[in-house]
């Protein structure tokens, strides 16, 4: 496989027990909190970013947490002792999880997190995942992906509803309006997405289908939504911000390719002269993919 977003049904058994807790913490959180399966083991994020990196081993009976140094507090390290390094490494058995990751420690580190590591597409990116988080049209699937055949990530990766249960993917790329890759390079990116997915897709299909069916079982997806992966893959470059400048590099990405799906965000606020509104809100939902460029 050369990619693996899984867990083995003997690991995967083990932390839908013993996670629960912090998987229900997530959908109560709005989704600011994000579980995602890597090879084997998972992240935690928070806004984005990742918090940890859990694994657990089942030799040993316990969990291996890694978590950078500067997201922990001292008083975290004096009762957890882990190992020490620019990442810290706990190894905890079942009963000190919830201890580990109670609210208070959560939040502490939730904090350091936002406060080293703000990156305005991050924030983006989480944007688009927060507020497309109840469709069943369209549903992101996993961010950060790379396979074993490339060192470069994908930002996002969704599932398009194409016809009743059967979905195709979608390559996400996500921009702002003045990021020098807008000149061309995001263009070459998101086709070179596409066509990894395409040459790979019976290993991506398998790949995302059993994620998929595992985070069911964790809470994070809809149990009712029923899906399997068919052929065809889409992209789309999603800008947000700096519309002057934006408008321009899209122009200039246009010209390069007309077949390009692009999808510019404004922040423009819901805003009624007269009508004495309580708040401003800008809806960033991906209302409209269809005619996604094909790779």
């Amino acid at each position: 496989m050369i990619i693996r977003r899984y867990f083995s049904e003997e690991v995967f058994k083990q932390i839908k027990t013993d996670f629960k807790f912090l998987t229900d913490k997530i959908p109560q959180s709005g989704f600011e909190y994000d579980l995602q399966i890597r090879d084997g083991y998972f992240n935690i994020y928070y806004k984005g970013n990742s918090l940890c990196k859990v694994a657990f081993s089942p030799k040993t009976g316990l969990y291996r947490i890694t978590i950078h140094h500067r997201f922990v507090e001292q008083r975290i390290k004096d009762r957890f002792k882990p190992k020490e390094g620019n990442y810290l490494t706990f190894s905890l058995p079942q009963k000190q999880l919830h201890p580990l990751f109670s609210q208070r420690n959560l939040i502490s580190m939730s904090q350091r997190v936002k406060a080293i590591r703000f990156q305005e597409e991050i924030i983006f990116e989480q944007m688009i995942m927060t507020d497309n988080v109840d469709r069943k049209d369209f549903i992101i699937i996993d961010r950060q992906i790379m396979d074993k055949t490339a060192k470069t990530k994908m930002d996002l990766l969704a599932l398009v509803q194409k016809e009743d249960n059967n979905y195709q993917f979608c390559v996400i790329e996500v921009k702002l309006g003045n990021n020098p890759e807008l000149r061309g390079d995001v263009m070459d990116q998101l086709k070179g997405y596409t066509q990894r997915l395409q040459q790979h897709f019976q290993s991506y299909k398998e790949c995302y289908e059993l994620n998929f069916r595992q985070k069911q079982e964790l809470r994070l997806i809809d149990k009712n939504v029923h899906m399997s992966i068919v052929p065809g893959v889409l992209g789309i470059i999603v800008i947000l911000g700096y519309s002057g400048l934006a408008q321009k590099n899209i122009a200039r990405l246009k010209e390069k390719d007309p077949s390009i799906k692009i999808l510019p965000v404004k922040n423009l606020p819901n805003f009624h002269p007269g009508r004495n509104p309580v708040c401003f809100t800008l809806d960033i939902r991906l209302i409209s993919y269809s005619g996604l460029v094909s790779g």
